[in-house]
């Protein structure tokens, strides 16, 4: 119970009454009464997961799925198409040359993945007089052979093909060759601006509420997101870029709380995969829509659109009872279980609103939480195996984002349709989250993670070793890869949720998901490598995820065990004797 309640004592009771009962008739309140609502036993009458949960839950999801396109839009947004450097062909004019004898006189050759191609970053540059220009083809190639023809930079720009795309952030700025990076470093300042909305944007919920957190987060997401499509310039994109992720995370984790506040614990793991599975919906949707839409400013513009709708859905999206009660708000969380019980269309008890708790648990909990607010990130490593089990899940966590956010943004780099690609990424994750829950409960935590993180890595390695004939064999491995990965989130949350000890735990869960974000702002630079080596980035994403899987065997095995509360019980987690199976029924 929060510090502040307060209330008389009755025979080591605290008896909790609302002034009304559901009926709204008026209850008189003795002396040693105060105001709550028991949540969990009004979800008895309500329904875990009943109908007025599931009437809230579309507006409460839906900033899920446009996180999605939001985090991933940046795959056409910046998508690459071919280019080749701008020459100054009028200057060749009067040689009477084909535009293959000018091209091999303005373009010089280089050696690429073992194949000889054009330069697409570099051109030749002459010192010509002016009897140069009186001479034929044949006179000015011998006049000037490539052994002794000077390169240099592009520095009149770049032709981009605009047959598939009439302008992206690429084409728009130019963000090629030496200037390719600016492309990684605005996706790696998103994922910044990721950790830093999953910091504020969590205290501000915590102190705040839900509700008022989630819709200013959304219309500051909006603003951001189509001053991003108004982007004068490369500078301000990748400022707008920050800001929309540090309130795209907020606009991800809040309804993902909410949701799970909602509902009775035994639907946490539903409700879970129901928004995992909006996640990918609107992954495999964006695909059509970038297909439909290819001006990157328009395309920004219409992933913004369905913000507004959330906003128009605020009236619709309940604050959190449970939030409400443990801030001592409790006329309006019972104001919202009574609207709950008329949409479900039940009668909940009197009861349900005045229930008894004891003192001796409400000082327990008093204490506890107490205790709890001493305890550091210190604590997490102060022991021996606690700290290595820590270290582990961080690597755990930052490999799993460094291979899931690695392998989505590079979509474009396999063979076939980008868009069918890209469609596809999305779609295996559907299955891979509904397949996790059953891995889960079958066959426990530790070998899952660890097969699911071994198999992908070796798929992900083993995709950019096959000939360039067999593309679509690329692409399957690929897509396994992906598949791994995604199954494997789910289960390591629920993994680390168990290892660390209770009083820890909200520490322990925030420092590893301080770890996957570290993970996603370096993936778009590990995607840089394969200008040095083409399969590279594949084999650190490969290699990092064997090594994470191999390292879980390490870690104790959690299924069906009493979970650690204090840090010396976290210690002597897994050892024999410590730790023991929970009593079937």
């Amino acid at each position: 119970m929060a510090d502040t309640i307060m209330a008389e004592v009755d025979h080591d009771a605290i008896v909790l009454f609302p002034n009304q009962t559901q009926s709204g008739k008026e209850r008189h309140k003795s002396a040693s009464e105060t105001i709550v609502v028991n949540y969990d036993k009004a979800l008895e009458y309500l329904g875990g997961f009943g109908p007025w949960q599931k009437r809230v839950f579309f507006p409460v999801a839906i900033p899920i799925a446009i996180s999605a396109l939001q985090v991933m839009g940046i795959v056409f947004l910046a998508f690459e198409p071919d280019f080749k450097c701008r020459v100054p062909l009028e200057t060749f004019s009067a040689l009477n040359a084909t535009p293959a004898e000018l091209l091999n006189v303005t373009i010089p050759w280089e050696l690429e993945d073992e194949e000889w191609k054009r330069s697409q970053c570099s051109r030749y540059s002459y010192n010509l007089s002016d009897t140069v220009f009186n001479t034929t083809y044949e006179e000015f190639v011998k006049a000037y052979p490539a052994a002794n023809r000077t390169q240099i930079p592009c520095d009149q720009g770049y032709e981009h093909d605009r047959s598939q795309y009439k302008s992206t952030v690429v084409t728009d700025w130019d963000l090629v060759c030496g200037d390719s990076w600016k492309v990684n470093l605005a996706e790696s300042l998103w994922m910044a601006g990721l950790m830093v909305g999953a910091v504020v944007g969590g205290h501000a919920a915590d102190r705040w509420g839900r509700k008022p957190v989630l819709l200013v987060a959304l219309a500051a997401d909006c603003v951001f997101s189509t001053a991003s499509a108004f982007s004068p310039n490369y500078v301000a994109f990748a400022a707008y870029r920050f800001l929309m992720g540090a309130f795209t995370m907020v606009t991800t984790l809040v309804p993902f709380v909410l949701g799970s506040e909602l509902v009775s614990p035994d639907k946490r793991v539903l409700v879970g995969v129901v928004i995992f599975i909006y996640w990918s919906v609107a992954y495999v949707l964006l695909a059509g829509i970038a297909y439909v839409i290819r001006p990157w400013r328009w395309l920004q513009i219409f992933i913004n659109s369905p913000i507004l709708l959330c906003l128009a859905f605020g009236g619709i999206i309940p604050e959190s009872p449970r939030w409400l009660i443990s801030r001592n708000r409790h006329e309006e969380a019972a104001e919202i279980v009574r609207r709950a019980a008329e949409v479900a269309k039940v009668t909940i008890p009197d009861e349900v609103f005045h229930d008894a708790i004891p003192l001796s648990q409400v000082i327990l909990e008093q204490e506890q939480a107490k205790k709890s607010e001493t305890y550091t990130f210190i604590d997490l490593i102060r022991t021996p195996n606690l700290r290595k089990w820590s270290l582990n899940l961080f690597y755990n966590w930052c490999v799993n984002s460094l291979v899931y956010y690695g392998i989505s943004l590079n979509t474009s780099a396999l063979s076939g349709n980008v868009y069918l690609n890209f469609a596809l990424s999305g779609f295996v994750e559907i299955p891979a989250y509904l397949i996790s829950i059953y891995l889960l409960d079958k066959f426990g935590r530790r070998l899952p993670l660890c097969i699911l993180l071994i198999f992908g890595g070796i798929s992900c390695i083993v995709a950019f070793f096959i000939p360039k004939s067999l593309g679509w064999l690329t692409t399957t491995l690929a897509m396994t890869g992906k598949f791994c990965i995604t199954a494997t989130f789910g289960i390591v949350y629920i993994f680390s949720a168990e290892i660390f000890p209770t009083v820890v735990r909200q520490i322990g869960i925030g420092m590893a998901s301080m770890s996957s974000r570290v993970g996603g702002i370096v993936a778009p630079f590990v995607n840089l490598t394969e200008s040095y080596w083409a399969p590279l980035p594949y084999v650190i994403f490969g290699g990092t995820s064997i090594l994470a899987g191999l390292l879980t065997l390490l870690l104790p095995e959690t299924n069906k065990k009493q979970l650690p509360s204090t840090i010396e019980e976290g210690e002597n987690f897994g050892k024999e004797g410590i730790v023991q199976e929970e009593a079937k029924e």
